[in-house]
């Protein structure tokens, strides 16, 4: 019985040790930078350091009961964490779907440029470790019993990774958990791109006959009622509302308030008689193609499976920031998708469709607007919601507001020589305290009021007057959002059956 207990805690001692490196060097780094405030967001991101090494015991238990898995695993397992860790600390980049899939058709110049000193060093001493680990492992443990081992370590794994869904989340986004995580969500990504989806006008020929730009922004977490061009009480529109031919509507409802439902609902002819189409059908994007538009994703933000397949019905695909995930807290901002739009744009196709996926005002506020637009103060320093008070968090998301107007206001600038229209929709709006709720994917009235603006440049008003007049009329309609498919196509002229010109912004209203 002595030996038995004595075989316990050696274990014990040893994963235990194996733990604590890990945690240091391998997972703290995704803690280093989250903003908090004083002893008790210390205490909080210290629990929450203290749960993903929790976890990470018990996964390195399960391995080490044999010592032939041990010595396979525990290499591995250092290999990894030295390579993410590194990139997390000094780069601020976490591991994605989009980045892994940037690695694998990578030719071998571009990886290798990402290769530092440092980081072998740092690899070479994390695997030294883990092979002095190994080595104790062989010469000095004997576990008595494995099979209990086994099961007990495999159901506590499981219980803490399935107790609960917020805990869930946060564990999958940090090693060693993120590796499996971003493999699986890598691996959704590539089935649904082959999953056929239907075509929802296969009839439709034509060619484009005028040369015009068309620019979709996707919008993130914006409310029409904090926007000053819909009558809010602070400037948060000083660009736009010094141009002309905007046109901002403050009535858009929209049915979901996540980008994942949200998104397959907007882009395609989806409405609330034919949801099923959101999940069946392509979207507009392939009728802009069929008639001869060259059609660009431009995104902010990471793909889901929920809508990639939309993205790949463009003929080119770029994303901004592939290494940036919505766990980390450090500069991530939408004028960087102004180069790669001007780089499209240099392709000088006479019919252009670009789709700008935006990051916006999504939490965590501050790390998307640059310290010119930190107009209200003062802002939040935590990302822990209890501990900002209601004025820092609606200060921080106006203050989203105004760099979106500045970043929409380049855009503009990047097209207003050309025959061009732009529209912009977020997404859904913003739940920001009322009845005690903040941020989206709830059921709050003010999630489900995105905010949207159209901008036509002087070439489409002068060939297009009657479009122009017809969002005059409509500006102050309702409409839900599924309005931007029909929208779309109006408002390049694609004669498409499917488009129902009474969802047409560009569209005289019945009298």
């Amino acid at each position: 019985m002595k030996s038995v207990i004595k075989s316990f805690f050696s274990l014990f001692l040893f994963v235990l040790a194996c733990t604590l490196w890990a945690g240091i060097f391998f997972i703290l780094p995704y803690f280093l930078d989250n903003p908090f405030n004083g002893w008790q967001g210390w205490f909080i991101t210290l629990f929450h350091w203290g749960l993903e090494c929790f976890a990470t015991f018990f996964l390195i238990y399960f391995f080490s009961v044999n010592k032939y898995v041990f010595a396979v695993f525990f290499p591995l397992f250092s290999l990894l964490g030295s390579v993410l860790s590194f990139y997390r600390y000094a780069y601020k980049a976490v591991l994605t779907p989009m980045l892994i899939d940037a690695s694998l058709h990578n030719d071998l110049r571009t990886t290798l440029d990402v290769v530092s000193i440092p980081l072998v060093v740092f690899v070479i001493v994390s695997l030294l470790i883990s092979i002095f680990a190994v080595k104790y492992r062989f010469e000095k443990l004997k576990v008595s019993k494995p099979l209990i081992h086994f099961v007990a370590s495999a159901l506590l794994l499981c219980v803490i990774l399935t107790a609960n869904g917020r805990l869930t989340a946060s564990l999958m986004q940090r090693f060693p958990f993120n590796v499996y995580y971003n493999f699986s969500e890598y691996k959704k990504l590539r089935k649904t791109l082959f999953t056929e989806r239907i075509d929802p006008d296969p009839t439709l020929k034509s060619t484009c006959n005028d040369s015009l730009k068309v620019v979709i922004v996707i919008g993130e977490a914006l409310r029409a009622d904090h926007l000053s061009l819909n009558g809010y009480h602070r400037l948060t529109n000083p660009r736009l509302s010094k141009r002309k031919s905007i046109f901002s509507f403050p009535a858009i409802y929209s049915e979901f308030t996540n980008t994942n439902m949200s998104l397959p609902h907007i882009l395609t002819r989806a409405d609330s008689i034919y949801p099923e189409r959101a999940f069946q059908e392509k979207s507009f994007i392939s009728l802009f193609r069929k008639c001869g538009y060259y059609a660009s994703w431009i995104s902010n933000q990471d793909p889901a499976e929920t809508y990639v397949s939309f993205i790949n019905e463009c003929d080119t695909v770029l994303y901004c920031h592939p290494e940036k995930s919505v766990y980390n807290y450090n500069e991530w901002l939408d004028e960087d998708l102004i180069p790669l739009a001007k780089e499209i744009k240099k392709k000088d196709s006479p019919c252009n469709l670009f789709v700008l996926h935006t990051i916006g005002s999504h939490w965590y506020y501050n790390n998307h607007f640059s310290p010119p637009f930190k107009v209200f103060t003062p802002v939040t320093s935590s990302r822990i919601l209890s501990q900002c008070s209601k004025e820092e968090l609606i200060n921080s998301y106006d203050n989203t507001v105004v760099y979106t107007d500045f970043f929409l206001d380049s855009l503009i600038q990047l097209f207003e020589n050309e025959n061009a229209v732009m529209i912009y929709l977020s997404d859904h709006g913003e739940t920001l305290g009322e009845n005690g709720a903040w941020l989206h994917a709830g059921d709050s009235e003010a999630s489900h009021h995105p905010a949207c603006i159209v901008w036509c440049s002087d070439k489409f008003e002068q060939k297009y007057p009657d479009k122009v007049k017809a969002l005059e009329m409509n500006r102050n309609r309702y409409f839900r959002s599924n309005f931007l498919f029909h929208s779309a196509l109006n408002a390049a002229n694609i004669p498409s059956k499917v488009m129902d010109k009474k969802l047409s912004i560009f569209n005289f209203p019945l009298q």
